[in-house]
């Protein structure tokens, strides 16, 4: 998505077993007590830092990812991503109409010992539709909230709105304690808390953050660890270095070309998650040529997407069609742009580029499987005429560089971070939209209009053909080069139980267990 969306995932150092005092930076509002000398701590390695902790200003993997170990939203993907489950929100109720949202609230506290209420609810998601919000879009249908006791709330809409409960499962419609966030501000997301499995104890920005166990966390026995350090370590190699010398006890990202080597190692456990993400080269349509659609298609034809799936991901993929990943709606009846180096030639040729262009792509730093997909692209292009420049940079760097527009061509992905495609259809192909087509300011009027449509169309046969056509245009547009849809490496040590990557790209760190 998320998303991510944007290939964010990274060092720092680690913490054993045993006794020491708990160290507060910064305040506050919930102690954190000495931890015993039996304590559990768990250490995960990813390659980037989130960029911040406030869920209305989050669009990066990491920041998402880690607002989902700290905050609770009503409800909440279920673990295999194929329904919606309950969160905060113990059941919920929806009025024949659709007008009419009611949830009750289960007996949950915030990290700092105080109850969760129906007022805490409606504060949250007026934040988040609020001028301040990324994604206050999601929400405003949102007309009216009824009190009704301390632990039920009713959203009211004019208008049905389809996407309703799947927003409300999103990491921006986290439920926030009131009282702490009117009175401190922007401050509080420098260390903050909700009722979720974990508090922000530290935060060394770049290089780790530090995680103190919920004492207060609603679901019975968890976490299981006292604390969760996550260490950002932006190299891929590093990261697996540490991981069998036993620094790190669990990591996600692995080259592609390591999997089978650490599946044998018996020390080790090892997956490849299948998730909602499509890697792809975003293709800013501001500037020449990726203005010109036969350009943009001719690069598409240039890749040979088949290739990097079996050479560079060990066939842990499939071909992409568009920026959507395999998910709800997915148009099955489109086809992968196939490799075809004369007609990306004669596209070029007729878009007035015969003799080929440059141009400068951004690769992420440090991640193993998007070096060799760049050094691929280069070869492949260079083949039709264009010399294609790889400029390395900081995934943390990359998000924010994009949305500029200071980039032509950038190596990325997205990921979806519910079960609903309208998230990311918004995200990656709506003009003007909180991402403007996810950085490429591309525009289709068809799709915009699709785009309304869609959230007021009911779940059903309709709205998929609503989908399926915003998909169809996106990949004749092509304002990416899709690439493909991979599965996400991860791996702990054999003492770590439940550690795993989700089909929404997180883990849930109050499901693990070290023994």
């Amino acid at each position: 998505m998320t998303l991510s969306f944007i290939n964010h995932m990274k060092t720092g150092q680690a913490w054993r077993r045993g006794l020491f005092v708990a160290t507060i930076l910064g305040s506050l509002s919930a102690p954190l007590l000495a931890m015993p000398a039996d304590a559990a701590n768990l250490r995960v390695a990813i390659a980037e830092d989130a960029l911040t902790l406030d869920p209305i200003a989050s669009s990066d993997n990491p920041s998402i990812w880690t607002e989902l170990l700290i905050f609770d939203q009503l409800v909440r993907p279920s673990k295999d991503g194929t329904k919606l489950e309950p969160g905060l929100a113990e059941k919920w109720t929806i009025s024949p109409d659709g007008l009419d949202y009611t949830f009750t609230l289960r007996d949950a506290k915030f990290a700092n010992g105080e109850p969760v209420t129906a007022e805490d609810v409606v504060y949250s998601l007026q934040r988040a539709a609020g001028e301040k919000s990324d994604w206050a879009r999601f929400f405003k249908p949102v007309t009216k909230y009824t009190i009704v006791d301390p632990k039920t709330v009713t959203l009211h809409l004019d208008k049905p709105f389809t996407p309703m409960l799947n927003n409300l499962a999103l990491f921006s419609a986290s439920i926030l304690p009131k009282k702490e966030v009117e009175a401190k501000g922007d401050e509080f997301f420098k260390m903050p808390f909700g009722s979720g499995p974990f508090q922000v104890k530290q935060w060394t920005h770049g290089e780790k953050m530090v995680l103190a166990k919920n004492a207060n966390y609603w679901q019975s026995g968890k976490p299981a660890v006292d604390e969760a350090e996550i260490q950002i370590i932006n190299e891929d190699n590093a990261r697996v270095l540490k991981l069998k010398a036993g620094e790190i006890d669990a990591i996600v990202g692995i080259p592609f070309n390591q999997v089978s080597q650490l599946k044998a190692d018996p020390k080790l456990n090892v997956g490849v998650a299948n998730v909602f993400r499509t890697d792809l080269v975003q293709l800013n349509t501001k500037k020449k040529p990726f203005d010109e659609q036969r350009v943009r298609q001719a690069l598409n034809y240039a890749v040979d997407k088949a290739a990097l799936v079996k050479g560079v991901l060990r066939g842990n993929g499939k071909e992409a069609v568009s920026s959507l990943p395999v998910m709800a709606y997915h148009n099955s009846d489109l086809k992968p742009y196939p490799h075809d180096v004369a007609k990306a030639k004669a596209l070029l040729a007729e878009a007035g580029y015969e003799k080929g262009f440059s141009a400068s792509m951004l690769v992420p730093s440090g991640d193993v499987t998007y070096r060799q997909v760049a050094s691929a692209l280069q070869s492949s292009l260079k083949q039709v005429g264009v010399d294609l420049k790889l400029q390395s940079i900081e995934g943390t760097s990359q998000y924010s560089t994009t949305k500029a527009g200071n980039y032509e061509m950038s190596l990325s992905y997205t990921t979806s971070d519910t079960i609903d495609p309208d998230q990311l259809i918004g995200f990656t192909a709506v003009n003007p939209e909180r991402a403007n087509a996810f950085h490429t300011e591309w525009k289709d009027d068809r799709v915009n209009e699709l785009y309304e449509l869609e959230r007021r169309t009911a779940d059903g046969p309709e709205r998929e053909k609503q989908f399926k056509e915003m998909e169809a245009h996106v990949h004749d547009g092509a304002p990416f080069i899709f690439l493909y849809h991979q599965g996400v490496p991860y791996a702990s040590r054999k003492n770590i139980e439940g550690f795993a990557v989700l089909p929404t790209s997180n883990y849930r760190l109050e499901d693990v267990v070290v023994k």
